[in-house]
């Protein structure tokens, strides 16, 4: 069975529109325990010299209530070729809000997916383009 819940999330962009680190999901005003809902998902960065899909890792702030899960960027060397075509490409320089994001909870509470609604003016490709989609 899955339950779903509405709340807040926030994501750290950069002038280009890409996630910069992950989202920010916030915890107050939940009706489900943030902790124990992030907490089957890695709280450790992969090897990245392992060849294997990368993975969402988490870390939780008791106390803020609020858990950020970090996504990993599509491969070292692509962040390497962005910082060197646009050092400014992997600054934070805004953060966008969705505060009816939708958390979809397994039958355990444990988090299965988030949906966050993208920006009107943000173009899906961009948006995800250090995540790696290709680049066309």
């Amino acid at each position: 069975m899955e339950h779903e819940y509405t709340g807040d999330v926030i994501a750290d962009v950069n002038r280009a529109g890409n996630w910069i680190n992950g989202l920010e999901l916030l915890g107050s005003g939940l009706r489900f325990s943030l902790e124990r809902a992030i907490s089957s998902l890695p709280h450790e960065l992969p090897d990245v010299s392992v060849k294997s899909p990368p993975k969402p890792v988490v870390k939780y702030d008791e106390d803020a209530n609020a858990g950020f899960l970090h996504l990993p960027y599509a491969s070292p060397a692509n962040i390497e070729q962005e910082k060197q075509s646009n050092p400014l490409l992997l600054k934070n320089s805004r953060s966008i809000e969705d505060d009816k994001a939708v958390f979809g909870l397994a039958g355990d509470k444990t988090l299965v997916y988030i949906r966050f609604a993208l920006p009107s003016n943000h173009r899906l490709d961009t948006f995800l383009h250090l995540f790696g989609s290709k680049r066309e």
